[in-house]
């Protein structure tokens, strides 16, 4: 029972607004306390290794995501790309517009947190145009950067990468799952909100500007943007040299820096600040990663845990289902979507293994399943992308339950569908 109470405050203080670098070690050590173990001996023993050994994996890749993410902001780029995807879209099509410019920026690398700010800007211009509710922006930006580029071919995302250093797979792990989920979950959130932008239509609801948002639109249309093929570079050396040339993703996401630095060096007003804001960016989001990965060295040391496990992996049917059931649940209850594949695969993978369930889609069903429960209403990244909206949750979040919440389900039995007829 102290695994899942530990889980369950785990869960609250999220919910309660307690930053995870708390809410963690503080639940890892209840986690200790009522499974028997000393719990300061715990902390700075299984917690702090399994800590540890995640920053050590990941924070390179980290660091210069986080640099890249910041190159494409402050130069422009970012922006640049999404307006000329946008305008060229026009306002009838305002919700691909801006979902086709969050998932290039995304695929492409950029953080979540980054292109939120990026992509907003833009869709306020489509949507005052199309005269759609400012309700559906973080909607449209959910559809394109929340869906297929976590679980796309070759992309350099989290919820991608870190299954490879459990599972010994690749990037492109099951590639015709991979592809024919990321299309599917794409297109359906599309047009989900597509539908609901004609119900709201019906009922006279539009575009209603705020003195914030006229400003905000005036200060964008006298901005100086980039050139979009030359801003678009950086993004396509990514995806080339690293599906292309198979490098290494740290190498492939450090030649995407150079890059950056390379073409957009004057429109970088502050070199060095790119370089601090990108590694105290870096050096944030790993923290909050890697304290939810440290439970699972203290959960894979309690007697409760490894009965859970057993349970878990001995569910009724395939256990590519009770893989799924698992990676979801961890997911959701760390409030990340890669921490909590992180957590799943580092306590989970080699039972999976040892059983001859196909590594491939295990890495699959990982990528779909992680990114189902950890958008809840507290969520980080949720928060930030409404808050950037200037939209509250009562307004927004209906949009972003449906899609990364509801139809991730939905995706995420789609995949485990395909795995049980193809694997």
């Amino acid at each position: 029972m102290g695994v899942l109470i530990a889980f369950a405050l785990l869960v609250i203080l999220i919910y309660k607004k307690v930053p995870i670098i708390v809410a963690a070690p503080l639940s890892a050590a209840v986690m200790a306390l009522l499974s028997g173990l000393p719990v300061m001996e715990t902390l700075t023993g299984g917690y702090m290794d399994a800590m540890v050994a995640f920053i050590k994996s990941y924070f390179i890749l980290f660091l210069v995501c986080a640099v890249f993410g910041r190159i494409m902001d402050v130069s422009g780029a970012a922006y640049s790309i999404g307006k000329w995807l946008g305008l060229r879209l026009g306002a009838k099509y305002a919700i691909w517009g801006v979902s086709i410019a969050a998932f290039v920026l995304t695929y492409g690398g950029v953080s979540c947190f980054v292109l939120v700010f990026a992509i907003y800007p833009i869709a306020l211009v489509l949507f005052k145009e199309a005269n759609l509710s400012r309700k559906l922006i973080p909607g449209a930006i959910a559809a394109g950067a929340f869906t297929a580029p976590n679980i796309l071919w070759g992309s350099p995302g989290l919820c991608n990468v870190i299954p490879t250093t459990y599972l010994g797979t690749t990037v492109k792990a099951a590639p015709l799952v991979s592809v024919i989920c990321s299309i599917f979950f794409y297109l359906v959130s599309n047009f989900y909100l597509i539908y609901e932008s004609k119900k709201m239509a019906k009922h006279g609801e539009g575009f209603v500007p705020t003195e914030k948002i006229t400003r905000l639109l005036k200060e964008c249309a006298e901005k100086e943007a980039i050139n979009p093929l030359v801003a678009i570079i950086p993004i396509a050396v990514i995806i080339v040299t690293l599906n292309g040339f198979n490098l290494d993703v740290n190498l492939a996401m450090l030649c995407g820096v150079l890059t950056g630095y390379l073409l957009f060096w004057k429109n970088i007003t502050d070199k060095m600040d790119t370089l601090i804001v990108g590694s105290q960016n870096a050096i944030s989001s790993i923290m909050n990663t890697s304290t939810a990965v440290g439970i699972g060295g203290v959960a894979k040391i309690t007697s409760t845990f490894t009965y859970l496990v057993n349970w878990v992996s001995n569910f009724s049917g395939s256990p590519m289902i009770s893989w799924a059931v698992a990676v979801t649940v961890i997911s959701g209850a760390c409030g990340s979507g890669s921490g909590g594949v992180a957590l799943a695969c580092s306590t989970l993978a080699d039972k999976y293994l040892a059983m001859g369930v196909n590594p491939e889609i295990l890495h699959r069903i990982a990528s779909c399943a992680c990114i189902v429960l950890d958008s809840l209403p507290w969520n980080g990244v949720m928060i930030t992308t409404m808050q950037a909206c200037d939209l509250t949750h009562k307004e927004a979040y209906k949009h972003l339950f449906m899609i990364t919440v509801v139809l991730a389900f939905v995706n995420l039995c789609l995949c485990v569908g395909l795995g049980l007829i193809m694997y």
